[in-house]
């Protein structure tokens, strides 16, 4: 038998806090998650911001997208949670406006100290500035800054803060290039 055998995982979490998450996982299971594609989204702002979520108008999150505790998500204005979005929002996931985040992104808040044989808890939260897209299936680690403007490759791993108005991805995520926008173009008017 290992010397470390007695050793245990070291709960932390708040009976409380398991309490609150109980009773948003129901309302999740019975309320929110069952709502058609493309629909009744007020009805999922209303629930999560009834659970402390703070999201601006004009925002969308599909029925599919998990968030693990509602009264840790801000969200600006006209930003998207895509199906399939895992928020695991054990700190605080901060998203900016105008923000995608593709389908099945995984947004990690929590890990655990590798360095204890107990494993304690450790979060660190998640930023997202205005006009970010995370593309699809990537995965954000805890503590991570993603500065405004920048783009985030399908399937990449974020391990570090990306600078602003960038092009990144990868396993580790790493800049490609800066990102350059085309000059807006007038659409015609009426009557024009």
């Amino acid at each position: 038998m290992s010397e470390f055998a007695n050793l245990r995982y070291v709960d932390t979490m708040p009976r409380s806090l398991k309490v609150k998450r109980g009773l948003w996982v129901l309302v999740w299971l019975l309320f929110f998650r069952p709502t058609p594609r493309g629909i009744f989204n007020g009805w999922r702002l209303f629930l999560l911001r009834l659970f402390g979520a703070r999201i601006g108008r004009g925002s969308k999150v599909a029925a599919s997208c998990f968030v693990w505790a509602p009264w840790n998500l801000e969200m600006g204005e006209f930003s998207v949670l895509g199906d399939g979005v895992d928020c695991y929002t054990m700190d605080k996931i901060r998203i900016g406006s105008k923000v995608a985040v593709s389908q099945r992104c995984f947004l990690c808040t929590g890990s655990h100290d590798i360095t204890s044989l107990r494993r304690p808890l450790i979060t660190r939260p998640i930023t997202i500035g205005d006009h970010c897209w995370i593309a699809a299936e990537s995965m954000v680690l805890p503590g991570v800054n993603i500065a405004e403007g920048s783009v985030i490759g399908a399937r990449s791993l974020v391990t570090k803060d990306m600078p602003s108005w960038s092009v990144c991805a990868g396993h580790p995520c790493v800049v490609l290039r800066p990102r350059r926008l085309a000059p807006e173009i007038s659409l015609p008017t009426k009557g024009a």
